[in-house]
């Protein structure tokens, strides 16, 4: 009987998985190790508890790479990258397998909790195809290679050949294996499009969904929706003037319109230009010397590859943002293109704002369903000193609130606002103050952002909450653009007070894990690498140890010439001698014919009943008693007496 190492293969594959996967420095020795044990006859009689302790410093090296991957998820993808590393993890275990005398691993190896049965675990698994699958599942993430299905078919079908049963003919085994090829590359064709199909539909309604507040073309706004608004408690992200004290803008714009409708805002020019770096990550938006500027971190994580940049109004320069590209609209919206995570970016910033170019027509205009109402409660003519505090003046007496009750749907619930309900939220201030800004004379825009205001001492940073999120109006006066924020300044009392009262220990928790973070980023990269090799070292030198104080044997020679030949388990059962003395008298069973169908086709009926006990012995993981044991080799015994005289011819 022969249990079939993939001789080759397995290094191999594991060549492969190194050139995919970029670790080709370690697939080299790898695979050289593991090969030249089909050319050496010494091995280790090493026993249980020896594969045990490796196996559970495997274990804590899984434990050890699971914690690193998730603590720089923002360097690596973790399930791919874990699944790409998985090689490396159980490569100590095959290796230390391949130069004992163990042939097959049994399951409480690999899995602590069958250690606590009672009964001996005779599971067992091939390690080497363990090995062989494994460095083809990893080597499929890492690039995407055209050649990758020809390779991992080409090895998939010369480890089933080695494995072929003998009912197989050559050429009936090659041509299957190639029609499964070809039918797994159609396959497999079908479904990456087909998956490319729905991650691109996937995209777009998530974008929708999320468009809100990051879509550089268009926001949505909430004028008009009944009932509460409630937004989250939750910490958006941290500011941290790096002078140490709260002397950040009070204002941090994301994106401005100046097109409005009854329920969002639009550009009228969709262009954006890109802006010229100054340095590597870095961008420049004023004349003088950048660092006569105060400057501040802005602890903020982009997750995808373009998005809005969040900066102050009074923008002078922009850096350690780790992009591409840099792109900004006429209207002074910042735009990332090929951003990368990371856990921070740099801003520094000025006395006075002039993000935007000047205005033009399309600042000044006026729709026409609130042209009615605005005659009646704005004068023909004032300066614009004067129009901006007659805008202030008329929403000093308005109030700040999240709830619109069922009143509230109007044809027009904007002007519904600023006519009868006399309150709502920053959206509705912003929206009104932009248009009475235009019917005044006064190019205007709808900016949407978020509110500076919490500091916390314990961080020495300003905290921005989701519930920040801000909406204003910007007028161009004097040659330069100006904020005219007339939302009641009570509106962040407002949210504070409809906080949660869990929200101290979440704060807490997400503070206290936010450190962390830092701490953890803070560190070179380089040093996690050091450990993770010294913890690899160290594992080398306990095998080496273990391999070294166990004792050693030298393998036969004709073990040695063919070492993918094994013992496996029923090989001394007596029913072969069956088998032996009627192929003797020209009874031999034909290539791949199930012993079952041979004895019913020579007429020996009679011998089924000891095929089913020897059937057991080679095949039933828990074997048979010795008791059935010495049964079989009774009655085959008593069946040979019987039976010497046969031949062919009396039979």
């Amino acid at each position: 009987m022969k249990d079939v190492k993939p001789q080759y293969l397995g290094g191999l594959a594991i060549l492969f998985w190194g050139l995919q996967s970029d670790l080709l420095w370690f697939a080299i020795p790898m695979a050289l190790i593991l090969e030249l044990r089909y050319f050496t006859k010494t091995r280790w009689a090493l026993t249980q508890k020896d594969f045990y302790q490796i196996a559970d410093l495997t274990s804590v090296a899984l434990v050890l790479v699971i914690v690193f991957l998730f603590l720089n998820r923002r360097e690596y993808h973790f399930i791919t990258t874990l699944l790409t590393w998985m090689p490396l993890l159980i490569y100590p275990l095959v290796a230390l397998k391949g130069y004992s005398t163990t042939h097959r691993l049994t399951l409480d190896v690999l899995f602590y909790s069958l250690r606590k049965q009672r009964e001996p675990v005779t599971q067992s698994w091939n390690m080497d195809y363990v090995m062989l699958a494994t460095c083809l599942l990893a080597a499929g993430f890492n690039r995407e290679a055209s050649y990758y299905l020809p390779v991992a078919a080409l090895i998939v079908t010369l480890a089933l050949y080695q494995l072929r049963s003998p009912r197989w003919s050559r050429t009936m085994l090659v041509v299957s294996l190639g029609v499964i090829v070809l039918a797994a590359g159609v396959l497999q064709s079908g479904i990456r499009h087909t998956h490319l199909g729905i991650k691109e539909k996937t995209e777009q309604l998530i974008a929708q969904w999320i468009s809100r507040r990051t879509d550089p073309l268009k926001t949505r706004t909430a004028i008009g929706q009944l009932g509460q608004m409630k937004l989250s408690d939750a910490i958006a992200f941290r500011i941290e003037p790096l002078s140490g004290e709260p002397d950040f803008p009070r204002l941090l714009r994301e994106a401005a319109y100046n097109s409005p409708s009854d329920i969002d805002w639009q550009v009228f020019d969709p262009r954006f230009d890109t802006e010229p770096a100054a340095d590597d990550f870095r961008w420049s938006f004023s004349e003088g010397p950048p660092s006569q500027y105060p400057e501040a971190r802005i602890y903020k994580t982009f997750d995808r590859t373009r998005a809005l940049v969040p900066v102050p109004e009074e923008l002078a320069e922009l850096y350690e943002l780790p992009a591409a590209d840099l792109k900004r609209s006429t209207y002074g919206t910042i735009q990332a293109t090929g951003l990368i995570p990371a856990p921070h970016y740099r801003v520094r910033y000025q006395a006075t704002g002039h993000l935007g170019d000047r205005p033009s027509s399309t600042d000044l205009f006026v729709p026409e369903e609130y042209q009615e109402f605005l005659d009646t409660v704005v004068p023909q003519a004032m300066a614009p000193s004067n129009a901006i505090a007659f805008v202030q003046n008329y929403f000093a007496d308005f109030r700040y609130t999240l709830y619109q009750p069922d009143e509230a749907r109007q044809h027009n619930p904007l002007i519904h606002f600023m006519r009868d309900r006399q309150a709502g939220h920053c959206e509705y201030f912003a929206s009104a103050t932009a248009i009475m800004l235009r019917k005044l004379g006064i190019a205007s825009r709808y900016v949407v952002g978020f509110a500076i205001q919490e500091w916390d001492d314990d961080l020495a940073m300003y905290v921005v909450r989701e519930r920040h999120a801000h909406a204003w109006a910007i007028a161009f006066v004097d040659d330069q653009w100006v904020v005219v924020d007339t939302t009641p300044a009570q509106w962040l009392t407002v949210e504070e007070n409809n906080a949660s009262p869990l929200q101290p220990l979440w704060d807490s928790i997400s503070n206290n894990w936010f450190l962390f973070l830092r701490w953890w980023n803070e560190q070179e990269l380089e040093d996690y690498e050091r450990e993770l090799y010294l913890f690899g070292a160290v594992l080398f030198l306990i095998l080496l140890w273990r391999i070294r104080n166990s004792e050693q044997v030298v393998l036969e020679d004709s073990v040695t010439n063919n070492p993918s030949i094994q013992s496996l388990p029923g090989q001394e059962s007596p029913f072969f001698r069956v088998e032996e003395h009627l192929a003797g008298i020209g009874y031999g069973r034909n290539p791949g014919e199930l012993m079952a169908k041979w004895l019913l086709r020579i007429k020996h009926p009679e011998l089924l009943p000891l095929l089913t006990y020897h059937n057991r012995w080679r095949f039933d993981p828990r074997g048979i008693s010795m008791t059935d044991k010495e049964r079989l080799a009774g009655q085959v015994l008593a069946w040979l007496e019987a039976n010497a005289t046969e031949t062919r011819e009396n039979s």
